[in-house]
């Protein structure tokens, strides 16, 4: 699957117009998840659309809905959208009490954990009829499939990527970072010619992006993968430790601050709302290419504009594997109970699919997997600038693949707690690397069918 998914992208992003993107799917499957046959309503209909991320995405979304709604205008469509922050549990709410949005952007992980027997969501083939299936390949399509039942369909592929504050950098007399090694040194430059000031931060909460980061370091180191794609852990404890030991030499150099630091500066806010990042006083993140807009948006339009710019993936000699890793961004599914599934569906293969929405939406959700808006998007701004280049940088590096179990949401706590515990020192690193192998083992065990 790796090296299929790095294929499909790599052909995408170079011919730019992808009539030849793999294999047609059969659109005569029916739907075995839902029974009955899905009717259009001959009256008005509303229905509830959802998503999460910043604002260059919400504007973008908001701007392609209006479109719709005056080409369409027996379906109106109510918009449901925030941040990352709290998001899946709301979701998880609303699916437990049967008020979930008509049409929802969900994460990766969330299809094995609301449709673990793929039934959770709409089956998108048995709404054929409307959404043009054929403008995906079949790899693309089976990131989103439960027991060949079609759940929800990836609107991109991303990965992380390093960017930084080219302003701040310059000001600093620094040179961008192209190796860890690059990266410690600027983290001391940084300190010794101004403390208030670092040469890269993690975003806030999770605590994954901290351990993204030392994964990426010790799979580069190991060749191996930290959860395989069959839900295995890959790293020995001395190697999670190795991992562990690393985060903590980011922070000791100043490349980073502390857990305590952070929160004492901005708390949970995300990031590119921060004060630190917006003035520039953090001069690097590492971000998904699906989501860097909205980081470039607070620099580029604030009244001292800066410039953000894409650094090398950072790399160790005698690297066994590339350590980056890639999956699908984002993916749009249809609540398997709407009352409306046409509508829905129509609605959906617009938002995808035509070409005047993926004008509007650019890449504010990632490059498109959709061969229509690749095409609708040929010579514009969209297939240019940080998005792009960065999902570009990761489809070449010969990407790891994230397993699907990987951000799961009880594994997520365990890296939240175990990134906090060697950060404020509540734990060693040994004693943090032995709780840390036997939480991620014993979710594993229970999660993975």
């Amino acid at each position: 699957m790796k090296k299929i998914l790095s294929l499909v992208l790599s052909s995408v992003l170079a011919l730019g117009i992808l009539a030849g993107c793999g294999s047609k799917t059969d659109t005569t499957v029916k739907n075995p998840g839902n029974a009955q046959t899905p009717v259009a309503s001959t009256e008005e209909v509303t229905i509830r659309v959802q998503w999460w991320g910043g604002d260059d995405r919400h504007e973008a979304t908001l701007n392609a809905i209006k479109e719709f709604e005056a080409t369409h205008p027996k379906i109106k469509v109510k918009a449901e959208y925030g941040g990352w922050d709290g998001h899946k549990d709301k979701v998880t709410t609303m699916i437990a009490g049967n008020t979930a949005p008509d049409v929802m952007q969900i994460n990766y992980d969330w299809i094995s954990t609301f449709s673990s027997d793929g039934k959770g969501f709409y089956d998108l083939r048995s709404l054929s009829d409307y959404i043009k299936l054929d403008n995906w390949s079949d790899d693309v399509l089976k990131f989103g499939e439960v027991n060949g039942i079609l759940n929800a369909i990836a609107v991109s592929v991303t990965g992380r990527s390093a960017f930084y504050n080219k302003t701040t950098y310059d000001a600093m007399g620094v040179a961008i970072p192209k190796t860890w090694d690059e990266l410690i040194a600027a983290g001391k430059a940084f300190e010794a010619k101004d403390p208030t000031k670092y040469a890269f931060d993690l975003d806030t909460g999770s605590g994954f992006t901290g351990l993204y980061m030392a994964l990426a370091y010790e799979a580069q180191k190991t060749g191996k993968e930290f959860i395989t794609a069959d839900g295995k852990l890959g790293f020995t404890e001395a190697e999670i430790l190795d991992a562990f030991n690393f985060y903590l030499s980011l922070e000791k150099n100043h490349v980073i601050r502390t857990q305590k630091d952070r929160m004492n500066d901005s708390g949970e806010d995300a990031l590119y709302q921060t004060e630190k990042f917006i003035n520039g006083s953090i001069a690097g993140v590492l971000e998904w290419s699906s989501s860097i807009g909205k980081f470039e948006k607070v620099l580029t339009e604030n009244p001292n504009p800066q410039e953000l710019v894409l650094g090398e993936l950072l790399v160790m000699d005698g690297a066994k594997n590339s350590g980056w890793m890639q999956k699908p961004s984002l993916l749009f599914a249809i609540n398997g109970k709407t009352a409306h599934p046409v509508e829905s569906a129509i609605f959906l293969d617009w938002l995808l699919n035509d070409k005047e929405s993926s004008k509007l939406l650019g890449s504010s959700r990632g490059i498109p997997s959709s061969t229509a808006a690749l095409a609708a998007l040929e010579g514009t701004p969209a297939l240019e600038g940080l998005s792009f280049n960065a999902t570009k940088q990761i489809s070449d590096s010969k990407p790891l693949l994230i397993s699907p179990y990987l951000e799961n949401s009880s594994l997520k706590e365990v890296y939240k707690v175990a990134i906090e515990d060697i950060s404020y020192g509540s734990k060693t690193p040994e004693d943090a690397a032995k709780y840390f192998v036997e939480q991620v083992t014993k979710i594993l065990t229970e999660i993975v069918k």
